[in-house]
């Protein structure tokens, strides 16, 4: 039966009269205005992270027009002396086999990612991408082209070319999601009003929509889909039939952002004579903390199989630019993001006071950071860095 004679069989429409013809309409045109708002409080709370799955890359980007695809390629990184600067698309890159620095061309800005690590990749960046290992090492990227993108360059591999779809337009949210499962553990991916693609990147995973049939990727393989979808761990082929482990990520296109506002103009101020001008002097420190599983080391990090601690722990932020040391009761809370906010500018030692229980040791990651779990690490806020994000990850013997 069609949506409009379900509707006619459904309702009863009055035979004579126009004032009856107008109630159906009003009743009908209510219904359509709160489908909408729903529609629209959903986006407000669309989550792209739920249980141990966390976000490794995020930003708000204007989307390809017309049909695009999601692409999964896998290419080999050579030493920061042989590594070219390349134009890449727009999409993620992760760092699945070693570390990895991303230098851009255009501003000098440098990114280091460990092993399981990620970074928004905007269209058309020029950057080098270079191993930090003792040799070349192989990395992944996922790709948000249109349908007629160039092909990657020569020495990169094509993992999936993925199905074409109509991009929604404007500016978007992209997300990617990191989830290691175990056992019988579940990864329900949330509907996020798009296509968007899941990617293995060890073990094996059985994936389905909600009631339907299970298929099986193995490590490498990828697939798009639109709607929910739920990822577990696929059956290890031998004789139990006991599943393992399996290790992911997801690339999603969240909701619509609107665009940013227009700057005010500013108002013109009559300039006092001796007057200084204020000093923009002030920064702030963010941190997220990490239990990695037992036996993991920072030489053998994957941050993908590390989980946002829980239980009691402290961080502690010191300098001689502060009358007192600061703790985790002084940070803003959001999430699993722990903010120190109007910071003055000047030196730094982060350290972890309190370690979760049964962890015994821990290792930090940010740019220009120096230090260990020992001495606390250092850092510096500038007014070329006024911002420093960090995360620190904490081990347990095995």
């Amino acid at each position: 039966m069609s949506h409009r004679s379900a509707l006619r069989s459904s309702t009863s429409w009055p035979t004579r009269g126009a004032r009856g013809l107008e109630v159906a309409l009003a009743l009908i045109l209510s219904m359509l205005l709160m489908a909408a708002t729903a529609r629209a409080e959903a986006d407000l709370g669309f989550s792209p992270g739920s249980g141990h799955a966390h976000v490794i890359a995020q930003g708000v980007v204007d989307l390809p027009s017309g049909d695009v695809v999601w692409r999964t390629i896998r290419t080999r990184a050579a030493l920061p002396a042989e590594a070219p600067f390349e134009r890449h698309d727009l999409g993620f890159v992760l760092a699945s086999a070693g570390p990895l620095l991303i230098t851009d061309q255009e501003t000098g800005e440098q990114m280091q990612l460990g092993v399981g690590e990620a970074a928004l990749v905007r269209e058309g960046a020029v950057q080098q991408r270079a191993s930090l290992a003792a040799q070349p090492i192989g990395y992944l990227s996922i790709e948000l082209v249109p349908v007629d993108a160039a092909p990657p360059p020569a020495d990169a591999t094509v993992l999936q070319p993925g199905q074409p779809f109509a991009a929604p337009g404007g500016r978007h949210d992209l997300d990617l999601v990191s989830d290691t499962l175990q056992g019988d553990e579940v990864y329900t991916v949330p509907d996020s009003g798009a296509k968007n693609v899941v990617l293995i990147t060890d073990g094996a995973a059985a994936v389905e929509r909600p009631g339907g049939s299970p298929v099986v990727l193995l490590a490498g393989e990828a697939a798009s889909f639109s709607g929910e979808l739920q990822v577990a761990v696929a059956p290890a082929g031998n004789a139990s039939g006991d599943a393992q482990r399996v290790s992911f990520v997801v690339a999603m296109i969240g909701p619509e952002i609107p665009p940013p506002p227009a700057a005010p103009s500013p108002t013109p101020v009559a300039a006092e004579q001796g007057a200084a001008t204020p000093a923009l002097d002030r920064g702030s420190i963010s941190v997220q903390v990490f239990t990695c599983p037992p036996g993991m080391t920072a030489e053998t990090l994957s941050a993908a199989a590390c989980a946002p601690a829980t239980g009691v722990f402290d961080v502690t932020i010191s300098s001689s630019a502060l009358p007192a040391p600061l703790t985790l009761g002084d940070a803003a809370s959001e999430g699993e993001t722990l903010t120190w906010g109007d910071l003055p500018f000047g030196d730094y030692v982060i350290a972890e006071a309190v370690l979760p229980e049964g962890y015994t040791t821990y290792e930090l990651a940010a740019k220009a950071t120096s230090g260990s779990a020992e001495t606390g690490f250092r850092a510096a806020l500038d007014a070329e860095n006024p911002a420093l994000s960090v995360r620190i990850y904490n081990f347990a013997p095995a």
